[in-house]
């Protein structure tokens, strides 16, 4: 701690007694194993979700939140806290500190917060995750405007601080972890790569010596002001230029008067020939009526959006009612069935998971169509093998 922030830092309340730290370390250090895999089973669920928006994901982070930070936050807590609430001990932090496990998606563009968004809406509308609280938007970036209309010139932008937006989850009844980890509470941070860059030079060089009571000169926090508000700017222009050559490429593809796309066109890899890829309204109409006969039930909104995708990008979406029927025919399901009873020792499509059970499903009689049986079934099994080690949480 520097000179000046000895001498001028202000004591807020008592540290707590080296006993009930102690108490709150061991507690926490046999917690941090089951805080570990939790953290870790969330980061590869959306990483490995097929129905998840992983092309406007760069990258998932978790942190476990330091011993130091942990006792210092409840210290904290402690001070604030009136004369009628509980004091924080080793046996309720786990509940009353929110972020002792956090979890961030950082995403590269401002449209790209408003899919992730969407997604994560999907996983809490199904009971995979359960919101504690509605989401905090910590003077975000996402400012409240279109940034494909706005003029930058004219718009005038203002630090926002700190910027995030935070979700206080916990994992649904529907989501496939044990009962143990499910009452754990979860910090999911959202934000874009250029709000992640600020975020970390700040913390680094101004908040963690401002919250150890160094006093900073004026024009160091206006510095730290002004670089956001260059980013936020930065960040529009970015989300501008993306809109600019995506309406380039899909002009430039497309020949007059046709709307398929032309011959040695660009088009990302990967990318579904529609254009709005969460609509299941775009799901070919003879498609969702034989999935509903063929399975048993309705899909959720996510699972059929996926489903869309799949169909486009594979340049079936238009084939007759009678292609539809024979891909999936009674031979490819039965194999489905039992390469998914070999691997799991249960039967698929059960009520809490008959949604990944249908895309699984999907893609398997896809591959078998497309790559043939052999490639469809290592595929498959390989897929469930992955669901089955995930399941051991």
């Amino acid at each position: 701690m520097c000179a000046h922030a000895r001498k001028n830092r202000k004591i807020t309340a008592l540290p707590m007694k080296k006993q009930q730290r102690d108490n709150i370390l061991i507690s926490f250090f046999k917690e941090k194993e089951k805080y570990e895999k939790l953290a870790g089973y969330i980061v590869r669920f959306i990483k490995d979700d097929p129905s998840a928006p992983g092309e406007s994901i760069h990258t998932i982070l978790y942190r476990i939140k330091k011993e130091a930070r942990l006792i210092e936050k409840i210290d904290q807590e402690n001070a604030r806290a009136g004369a009628d609430t509980p004091r924080i001990t080793h046996s309720n932090f786990h509940k009353r500190i929110g972020d002792i496990i956090g979890i961030r998606i950082i995403c590269l563009r401002l449209s790209d917060i408003v899919k992730v968004e969407a997604y994560l809406q999907f996983l809490i509308e199904e009971k995979i995750l359960q919101l504690m609280q509605e989401p905090d938007h910590k003077r975000s970036f996402v400012l409240p405007i279109d940034p494909g209309k706005a003029d930058l010139q004219k718009f005038n932008l203002q630090y926002s601080g700190y910027s995030s937006i935070h979700y206080q989850i916990r994992l649904g009844e529907n989501s496939d972890a044990s009962q143990a980890y499910k009452k754990i509470e979860v910090e999911l941070q959202l934000r874009t790569i250029l709000e992640e860059a600020w975020g970390e030079i700040d913390h680094k060089y101004r908040y963690v010596y401002n919250r150890m009571g160094c006093d900073l000169p004026k024009h160091i926090h206006s510095g730290f002001y002004n670089l956001s508000a260059y980013l936020q700017a930065s960040a529009m222009q970015a989300e501008q230029l993306c809109r600019e050559v995506e309406a380039h490429i899909s002009s430039s593809s497309r020949t007059p008067g046709d709307k398929r796309t032309a011959a040695g066109a660009c088009e990302p890899e990967g990318e579904p020939a529609f254009n709005n890829p969460a609509d299941p309204s775009e799901m070919p109409p003879l498609l969702q009526p034989l999935l509903e006969e063929t399975f048993g039930f309705k899909a959720t909104a996510r699972t059929l959006a996926y489903i869309v995708k799949r169909f486009n990008k594979s340049g079936y979406a238009q084939r007759s009612e009678i292609f539809f029927q024979e891909i999936f025919n009674t031979r490819r399901l039965n194999d489905f069935r039992k390469i998914y009873h070999d691997v799991l020792n249960q039967a698929p499509f059960m009520e809490s998971h008959r949604d990944i059970d249908l895309i699984n499903a999907v893609n398997f009689v896809l591959f078998s169509e497309i790559d043939g049986p052999k490639v469809a079934q290592e595929g498959l099994r390989s897929t469930l093998k992955w669901r089955k080690e995930r399941l051991s949480i």
